[in-house]
């Protein structure tokens, strides 16, 4: 209770996130990030090998790439988890999102060209795949237990995600270039 008031769940989030936030900026981000930048030879397979290990597809874009942005890869498949299967309700892939993040990584905040970079890579990645859902991409709903249990028995996970990585990584290479 605060000031004889119960507080509420999102309260204690809020407080949460503000401690972190502090703790990040006080000096402790520096743990967080890489004292060498490393570019492996070739990214886009790294980042399918990655997922094809992990099978997530944005911790598997985010670990290969942000090691070139100096964010070690623990910290960067901690930021990607909740973006897989399309945040966990089939829409954007994580792969794309993930690929996002790197694009707001290299390009900083000048918000128009992060955006024209988004959009350059949405069209490339369309032209491939026609779609970004990952509902769409796998022709399951990713939204529900159903939708996931019956990719994992098409074997969708293994036949086409790998893929769509690779993908994104090959666009992010053409773009980061």
């Amino acid at each position: 209770m605060q000031n004889g008031k119960e507080v509420s769940r999102r309260e204690v989030l809020k407080t949460s996130l503000a401690v972190g936030l502090t703790l990040a900026v006080s000096g402790t981000l520096d743990e967080a990030l890489a004292v060498t930048i490393e570019k492996p030879a070739n990214r886009p397979e790294a980042a399918k090998a990655h997922f094809l290990k992990s099978m997530n597809c944005s911790q598997a874009i985010l670990e290969t790439y942000a090691p070139s942005f100096g964010i070690k890869p623990e910290l960067a498949k901690k930021l990607a988890t909740g973006f897989a299967g399309g945040m966990g309700m089939g829409h954007e892939c994580g792969a794309i999102t993930a690929a996002y993040m790197i694009l707001g990584l290299s390009y900083g905040p000048k918000e128009r060209k992060v955006f024209a970079k988004i959009e350059a890579f949405n069209k490339d990645f369309k032209a491939l795949h026609r779609e970004l859902g990952c509902s769409q991409l796998l022709g399951t709903d990713m939204g529900t237990k159903e939708g996931i249990k019956q990719a994992q028995k098409r074997g969708l996970f293994t036949s086409r995600c790998p893929g769509y990585v690779k993908t994104a990584g090959e666009i992010l290479e053409k773009m980061l270039a």
